[in-house]
């Protein structure tokens, strides 16, 4: 990057800033560049826009707001259109588009969008939209009442070097020298 300035050379720099959102405030670490031959500071949009990021990030934690990314998760976990969540949710679609887009829903709402990751309250609130979701009511919850979250575990493969032995492969005629192991269970 080239200074705006002189179009020399810059340095990227960071300092905390307290930035006010919403009527609080918030510290982040934030980045600017310097410019070496004037000792003048600036940012970009991208700078810019990671800056404000930060600061959202940290209201969403605070008030227990989902991400974008969250909400777009919650909708593909069940396989529910935007339609459909902003029916459940009781929001219009322009507005819960705006939401999975980045926009900041009011601390009343993302609280309301937040009990939609617990099964049970998803389950009320589907309930509760019954009138709005009309035919496709009993389709939605069946699909989300029969979900079962997926079970992971990992394999963990251990060598016993003292059971080594030949292992015929295909053939009893061919055999090749490998180490016997045990697969073990992880959680």
């Amino acid at each position: 990057m080239r200074s705006p300035f002189t179009g020399g050379n810059v340095i990227k720099k960071s300092r905390y800033e307290t930035y006010t959102f919403r009527n609080e405030e918030y510290t982040i670490l934030a980045y600017y560049f310097e410019c070496e031959d004037t000792g003048k500071t600036f940012t970009n949009a991208e700078v810019d826009d990671q800056m404000m990021n930060d600061v959202y990030n940290q209201y969403r934690k605070r008030h227990g707001i989902p991400s974008p990314s969250e909400l777009k998760d919650l909708r593909g976990k069940y396989g529910l259109s935007a339609h459909v969540m902003s029916k459940i949710a009781g929001i219009g679609i322009n507005q819960y588009g705006l939401y999975e887009n980045g926009e900041m829903p009011t601390v009343i709402v993302g609280q309301k969008l937040s009990t939609l990751f617990e099964k049970e309250s998803l389950l009320k609130s589907i309930d509760g939209a019954r009138v709005r979701l009309g035919k496709n009511y009993e389709r939605i919850r069946e699909k989300v009442q029969s979900y079962a979250e997926p079970r992971s575990f990992k394999l963990a493969k251990v060598y016993y070097p003292q059971f080594d032995e030949l292992i015929p492969l295909t053939s009893p005629a061919i055999a090749f020298p490998i180490r016997k192991s045990r697969w073990a269970t992880c959680r």
